[in-house]
């Protein structure tokens, strides 16, 4: 901000804006009331009192920090979120993006849940055009960002288009058959071990982060030596195994060892399932990615902070008993059509990220004076 054009200077927060401290809404919250409260997430519920007018950004006080709402209506914001309102020198929306292209995560106060100081904001620097100026940049802002935001909701909808096809196709062996068979007859005891008993020995290390549950991969596993292997490094894998993490199991942590790693070992966060001979263990994967097999664990899940499914509980799971030639069609028909729909996801998650990259440039020349 050292090279801003003529007509634009550099100010604080302090001198264009004030910024409204939230208050608890248990005294006014009301189902019938007519002003939203929000909290730094969003919408918490109704009030008949409001605390900030019309077109104020709001700012998490703790938790989202960095995660500006601009609100049209007057509202009621509760003790953890900051409302920013701009002064008569300053565009309420021009603050805004402001307040969108900045990263408030290098004032957070704390280690565990992300918070922010009055005093802090309030020495933020920010350039200022005049009022004028402004004005165009909002509108030019406001006029580009319409048409990125249509393109990134035409994205994301084909992102869930393409997910919602794989489901339905995935369902349909289900449908297909009449005999199922519990997962527990078709898979093979496997074992633990403990890394610490070969301390200089170098293990791949295979954890819940390990898997991208977007593309139900193994990614960039870790390479750790005997004598640092954390406490749940115990479960022996081979390739072939089917890691099924059984911590909160809705978020598919589900991948398929399809690489011969040296001496790999998960953690005993995954159920492994290796399974017997003409059994398709693409197949049993595939199974297990269904909503059919998500709804089979739903009563056995236990814990809300943690929500999670014992091994056991996996295991009874039912799928379609079919003829392992039957399943190496299906396997083949079926990772064919996935391969063609994770390419095209892929793309699509480029373009995502290309867009969400460009409002980050428009924002930085917006307030470089360059737009």
């Amino acid at each position: 901000m050292d090279n801003l054009p003529k007509g634009w200077k550099n100010v604080e927060w302090n001198d264009v804006l004030i910024i409204k401290n939230g208050k608890n809404q248990r005294n006014v919250i009301d189902k019938n009331g007519i002003y939203p409260i929000y909290g730094s997430g969003g919408i918490m519920g109704y009030a008949n009192d409001f605390i900030c007018n019309e077109d104020t950004t709001i700012i998490g006080r703790k938790g989202s920090i960095n995660n500006p709402i601009f609100v049209k209506s007057k509202f009621w914001n509760v003790d953890t979120a900051f409302g920013v309102c701009a002064g008569k020198d300053l565009d309420n929306k021009f603050l805004h993006y402001f307040c969108l292209s900045y990263d408030f995560s290098k004032h957070n106060k704390s280690t565990t849940l992300p918070s922010l100081t009055k005093t802090d904001l309030l020495k933020i620097p920010i350039p200022l055009p005049t009022l004028s100026e402004q004005t165009r940049i909002v509108a030019k802002l406001d006029a580009l960002f319409a048409r990125i935001d249509k393109s990134i909701a035409l994205l994301e909808e084909n992102i869930k288009h393409t997910k919602a096809l794989m489901a339905s196709v995935l369902e349909e062996v289900f449908h297909s058959s009449t005999k199922q068979i519990a997962v527990s007859e078709i898979v093979v005891k496997t074992v633990n071990i403990n890394p610490l008993v070969e301390p200089d020995t170098q293990f791949t290390y295979i954890d819940i982060t390990s898997v991208n549950n977007r593309l139900h991969q193994i990614e960039d596993p870790k390479i750790i030596l005997g004598k640092n292997a954390p406490s749940r490094a115990k479960k022996l894998v081979v390739s072939g195994d089917i890691v099924f993490a059984t911590t909160r199991p809705n978020l598919k942590n589900i991948a398929i060892v399809n690489k011969n790693y040296s001496n790999p070992v998960a953690s005993t966060g995954f159920c492994v399932l290796r399974t017997k001979k003409k059994i398709s263990n693409e197949f049993l994967f595939l199974c297990l990615l269904s909503n059919n097999v998500q709804e089979q664990i739903k009563p056995f899940i236990r814990g809300a902070q943690y929500p999670a499914i014992s091994d056991s509980d996996l295991l009874k799971c039912k799928i379609p008993d079919l003829s392992y030639a039957q399943q190496i069609e299906f396997a083949n028909k079926i990772m064919n059509l996935r391969n063609k729909l994770s390419k095209v996801n892929s793309v699509q998650q480029s373009k995502l990220v290309y867009f969400k990259a460009l409002k980050s440039s428009l924002l930085d020349r917006a307030f470089k004076g360059e737009l």
